[in-house]
């Protein structure tokens, strides 16, 4: 049977439901739970909402042997076992001694923090951990990139080591900043040697280099055909200098001829009162008309000159291509 590996991120934020039906709303995904000595996860945390809006409610545990994902939810079994400290005990594990991964410190062996604990890879049979994202922040994750360390890497959790995990004593009492409890995930000194990926600094410094070598031929060749296609077209351009200067040149003289066409006859207006100018009804289209003509004249005869300029360029272009 293939394994099927999971993400802290498939889980986390799902809609849980269960019950005898396989329909009650139970809650969502909150956390998920690692075995204390263990690189495995057994199981997860349910958020249930609280009772009428004001009451809270315990969180749930859920074995990881015990629900199946139907139509993009949680479906809890129904076995008393399959939750809570039935769970545990079925389990063989100390719920008051499970650890929460998430966000934790990451420490190498040497004492150096490396960020935390980001998204969480693992085997959906067995809980065996395959590895997990050291997440140093929003910033820095989009800059440097981030750093998947393999289980091979991975420790485990440790006391004693990186931030404060809780300011109560077994009693429950509150300690001072030098006795409270600590705690982090250790894994080995190689994982400072792992070069982050996916950051905008790789991209920057490392696109080309790691570019295949069919795609930087073809990048090549491109370029080798867009530089052939520019001289054959500032080769016709040098053939036709002069072309659209000549154009301008011909649209002016156009535009002059144009204005000094004479007026069209027509009848004049006289009906209006003394001392008014007369307006001619006769339409001054004509003149427009004859000038407008005149300057697409004027177009053609430039286009004319510089004809094949740009075929020119699409031809060594294509040839180049080739």
């Amino acid at each position: 049977m293939p394994r099927t590996i999971m993400t802290s991120k498939d889980l986390v934020g799902m809609r849980v439901v269960g019950g005898k039906s396989g329909e009650k709303h139970i809650g969502k995904v909150r956390h998920l739970v690692f075995h204390p000595h263990e690189r495995r996860v057994v199981g997860f945390i349910v958020k249930r909402p609280d009772l009428a809006l004001m009451f809270h409610r315990k969180d749930l545990f859920v074995a990881l042997d015990s629900f199946e994902i139907e139509d993009g939810r949680i479906v809890v079994s129904s076995e008393s076992a399959a939750t809570d400290k039935a769970a545990c005990k079925r389990l063989g594990v100390d719920w008051d001694s499970c650890v929460l991964w998430y966000g934790m410190s990451i420490v190498t062996e040497s004492g150096r923090t490396v960020g935390t604990v980001g998204t969480v890879s693992f085997e959906a049979m067995t809980g065996r951990v395959e590895s997990v994202v050291a997440d140093r922040g929003a910033t820095s994750k989009a800059l440097l990139g981030t750093v998947e360390i393999p289980v091979a890497s991975i420790r485990g959790f440790r006391f004693g080591i990186g931030e404060r995990i809780s300011d109560l004593d077994d009693q429950g009492e509150y300690v001072e900043e030098q006795d409270a409890l600590r705690g982090a995930i250790l894994v080995s000194d190689d994982v400072l040697d792992m070069e982050p990926e996916g950051g905008i600094a790789e991209m920057a410094g490392h696109a080309v280099g790691k570019a295949k070598p069919v795609a930087r031929e073809a990048v090549q060749k491109a370029g080798d055909a867009a530089n052939k296609g520019v001289e054959a077209l500032g080769k016709r351009v040098g053939e036709t200098k002069g072309a659209f200067a000549g154009f301008k040149e011909e649209y002016q003289k156009a535009r002059h001829e144009g204005d000094a066409l004479p007026a069209a006859s027509g009848s004049v207006d006289t009906s209006q009162s003394s001392g008014a100018k007369p307006v001619t009804k006769a339409a001054s289209a004509k003149p427009k008309q004859d000038g407008g003509a005149t300057v697409a004249k004027a177009i053609g005869k430039q286009v004319g000159k510089s004809k094949g300029m740009f075929a020119a360029f699409k031809e060594e272009y294509d040839k180049a291509r080739k």
